[in-house]
């Protein structure tokens, strides 16, 4: 399994560099645009609600199968608003509709939040 590891400024003006990341990764692994769109909808959402205090990092790990995002370390209100059960639109609805799995882990003392989805090619195979 291949592994990039991106770490930032928390800050707005730096959230540009993630995306360029997640679209060359993207490229590489030959998603489809509605993939990659998802997750560029997935990362807008998370880096839309992170405070912005200290850093950031992002963990991408691709395998021929699946693309995983891990996010953190997750501040206390994301994790709220994350873990909030409500009736409309909340942040857990969107990121499931977006991809296969979310999860939140502990590793190192830290929260984070996880996110999966299986990788589909341009021809449609798996």
């Amino acid at each position: 399994m291949d592994e990039i590891v991106l770490k930032l400024p928390r800050e707005a003006c730096w959230h540009s560099v993630a995306y360029l990341v997640l679209a060359g990764l993207a490229a590489r692994l030959e998603l489809t645009v509605e993939n990659l769109e998802d997750w560029q909808l997935a990362l807008t959402e998370l880096l839309g609600r992170t405070s912005p205090d200290g850093r950031l990092e992002l963990v991408f790990r691709a395998s021929p199968e699946q693309l995983e995002a891990r996010f953190g370390p997750a501040d206390e209100q994301i994790l709220t608003e994350l873990e909030r059960q409500e009736a409309g639109v909340g942040l857990r609805r969107v990121l499931s509709t977006l991809t296969d799995s979310v999860e939140v882990e502990t590793t190192g003392g830290a929260r984070w939040i996880v996110l999966r989805k299986a990788i589909v090619h341009p021809d449609g195979a798996s």
